[in-house]
């Protein structure tokens, strides 16, 4: 999970845009303050992240931050800061600076000397490509879960009825499967049984699955291990060869981030190395 550190509340990147932007440059308005989009966009690049990767929870706490940041900005003409106060800062900007420009540094001299991945790229497809790259059939169903409690009888017919009634189009199976559903996670993703294929799930319920379509979206009533089931089509991916071109880029930066793993391991030992027959001042020893 992505944490947003206290430090970017003094350490800004952005300026702050009051109610002169245009409708669609602004996240956040209050009385006295407009959030700009490029002052969350600058602050996100600033932290090696994207809007899209955030939950709401994130994207909550990233513009209470920002918020309260650019209302404490918003102040400074009223609240002089002392000269020595601005000197700190000063000397923390250019070490975080410096701090960010060493990682920069190492990450560009990891990669001075790498050589060229592409045949070493395909030598990894066609050793991975009957495993990592086939995909399998993959079938996805809404389920509708009934305990047989000892009458099988009874849930056979409950589950046939429904069955007629979602054919007619008289009930939803949505809610049906929300409302008579005995398995508490089938409710919370509404029966979603979420992309599968063989060997995930038994197999007579895979086979029922894969018997399903947009033409024929309802099973028949399925039994084994003390349940009932019902099952509607959702959508059927069928088997799929990835091709090197569609995988390509994968395997090139995992060999690539791999090799500059391992040389930033190699950089780091040289200068541990070198750091370690320094001379140290007595002070500071």
């Amino acid at each position: 999970m992505m944490r947003f550190q206290p430090s970017f509340l003094i350490l800004g990147l952005s300026v702050l845009a009051f109610n002169t932007q245009a409708s669609d440059d602004w996240v956040l308005k209050s009385k006295d303050l407009t959030l700009a989009k490029i002052t969350v966009e600058d602050s996100l690049i600033a932290r090696g992240a994207r809007v899209a990767s955030l939950d709401s929870k994130q994207r909550q706490a990233l513009l209470e931050e920002l918020f309260i940041r650019e209302s404490l900005l918003a102040k400074q003409a009223s609240a002089q800061l002392k000269p020595e106060q601005l000197a700190v800062l000063d000397k923390q900007v250019e070490e975080f600076r410096k701090g960010q420009l060493s990682r920069l540094l190492l990450e560009a001299l990891s990669l001075d000397k790498a050589p060229d991945f592409e045949p070493r790229a395909k030598e990894l497809y066609e050793a991975r490509k009957a495993t990592d790259y086939y995909l399998p059939l993959r079938l996805r169903v809404r389920v509708l879960e009934k305990n047989l409690g000892g009458d099988e009888v009874s849930v056979r017919k409950q589950l046939e009825a429904i069955k007629q009634q979602v054919t007619e189009g008289k009930v939803d199976f949505k809610a049906v499967v929300l409302a008579e559903s005995d398995a508490v996670d089938k409710k919370l993703t509404e029966g979603d049984s979420f992309w599968f294929y063989q060997g995930q799930k038994l197999q007579a319920f895979y086979d029922a699955a894969a018997t399903l379509s947009a033409e024929k979206p309802l099973s028949e009533v399925l039994v084994f291990e003390g349940k009932a089931y019902l099952m509607q089509f959702i959508g059927r991916q069928e088997v799929m060869q990835q091709t090197y071109a569609e995988v390509k880029d994968k395997i090139l930066l995992e060999l690539t981030e791999a090799y500059k793993e391992e040389q930033r391991k190699l950089l780091l030992e040289q200068f541990h190395t070198a750091f370690s027959q320094a001379e140290i001042a007595p002070a500071y020893q």
